[in-house]
């Protein structure tokens, strides 16, 4: 007696799962033409962000000129920020300017979200969370 199409995906399904298995584990290779399941050591994750038409188009250029495409040049400058501003607050009361605002930013955190204290113009300190 044959076996229905439901047995058959069922078995099927059991030894993909087998196979994707013993691929992590490193015991064998995957098949030509396909990508191994690994699992990346620091996921990404897509976020959407709007750019103004006319800033795109200088974008664009500046990515065609050093010939990585846009999207590649905007994650290394979001992780080039994200690295200069860990460095910067993980020096005692470092002050930086963003776009013509100073910002101190204390000593790093053990948790996560550490404070941004804005100094005014008064020397005063406001502390967000």
């Amino acid at each position: 007696m044959s076996e229905s199409i439901g047995e058959v995906l069922a078995r099927e399904a059991v030894e993909a799962e087998a196979r994707a298995e013993a691929e992590e584990r490193g015991d064998v290779t995957p098949a030509p033409g396909q990508r191994g399941r690994k699992r990346a050591s620091d996921p990404s994750q897509v976020y959407s962000v709007r750019i103004p038409v006319s800033r795109l188009r200088e974008l664009r250029e500046i990515a065609e000129r050093l010939d990585v495409p846009p999207t590649v040049l905007i994650r290394q400058w979001v992780l080039e920020r994200l690295d200069q501003l860990a460095a910067a607050s993980a020096a005692a009361d470092t002050e930086i300017e963003l776009r013509g605002l100073v910002v101190k930013l204390g000593r790093r955190r053990t948790r996560d979200g550490a404070d941004i204290l804005p100094a005014s113009d008064a020397g005063q300190e406001q502390r967000y969370a």
